[in-house]
């Protein structure tokens, strides 16, 4: 297999019928590539329900959760399962162009992984874009990730090599959803892996207001546990793991809090503050 797509179903079956839909039309647009796409059911107590005609041009693979695991569990199970050479994570709510993996397979060539542009829609269908400015430019930059957090909006912007994902990522399971893109991607880079750039718009994630990414506190508790991970396998970051602390703690003491009481936070870590801003517009 040449890609594979991972998509995590929880209670999702509505979606399906419409990923296969999105799934057929880039394999048409990619008739060189064998795609997969290996779906894995989080929510066991509901069987997938879903239109085999509706599966062409491309493989599928079921993998059924014997109890569910959450985001993180769900997309490990389904890697290990993956035979592709390179992996999409894509979730069920979402969607793909119909070019979006012959856009990003060109673009990756031999590279460990590309991360193309992408829009958020939101519940009025209203669209902007992910990356604004040149911000896209600067997702190979770790000490972002540690000053601000993660760059990337969703791993479904992203196509990587299999064989890049970190082991921090693949060792071990989140109990808490939200932060795991976060560790995925900061692993990456701290193993001395790269990122190739697609301009091309191939991603739209749906803001539905019940994401786990709208939850700030349950994203802060996901992100330290991400951290405590990191911290084990990278121990001789120390000083990045300090300032991501110092990071998630401006956001705790932050919640619910007034603008004016955030500007004061961000007067005390000034070194945040011009990251931060430098980073929104761009530059």
């Amino acid at each position: 297999m040449d890609v594979s797509v991972i998509t995590p179903i929880y209670k999702g079956n509505r979606y399906i019928n419409g990923i296969f839909e999105m799934i057929a039309d880039n394999a048409q647009k990619a008739p060189q590539l064998d795609i997969e796409l290996v779906l894995v059911n989080d929510s066991p107590e509901i069987p997938l329900e879903y239109n085999e005609s509706l599966v062409q041009n491309f493989s599928l693979k079921i993998v059924d959760n014997k109890k569910n695991l959450g985001i993180h569990g769900a997309r490990e199970n389904g890697l290990h399962s993956a035979e592709g050479k390179y992996i999409l994570f894509f979730d069920q709510d979402d969607s793909l162009s119909d070019t979006a993996i012959v856009s990003q397979y060109q673009y990756v060539k031999n590279a460990d992984a590309v991360v193309s542009n992408g829009w958020v829609e939101d519940t009025t269908g209203t669209k902007r874009p992910l990356f604004i400015r040149h911000q896209q430019n600067r997702v190979n930059d770790i000490d972002l990730y540690f000053y601000i957090g993660n760059l990337i909006a969703s791993p479904g912007m992203c196509l990587i090599r299999k064989d890049c994902v970190p082991s921090c990522w693949l060792q071990e399971e989140m109990k808490t959803n939200g932060a795991d893109d976060w560790l995925l991607w900061a692993g990456f880079l701290l193993d001395g892996r790269h990122f190739e750039l697609n301009p091309a718009f191939t991603y739209t994630h749906k803001s539905v207001g019940t994401n786990t990414s709208n939850n700030e506190t349950r994203m802060i508790q996901s992100s330290v546990e991400a951290l405590q991970i990191i911290r084990t396998y990278y121990a001789r970051n120390s000083k990045l793991m300090r300032r991501y602390e110092r990071r998630l703690s401006m956001r705790a003491c932050c919640t619910g809090k007034s603008t004016w009481y955030k500007r004061l936070n961000y007067c005390f870590n000034l070194d945040i503050a011009v990251r931060l801003f430098f980073f929104k517009v761009g530059r």
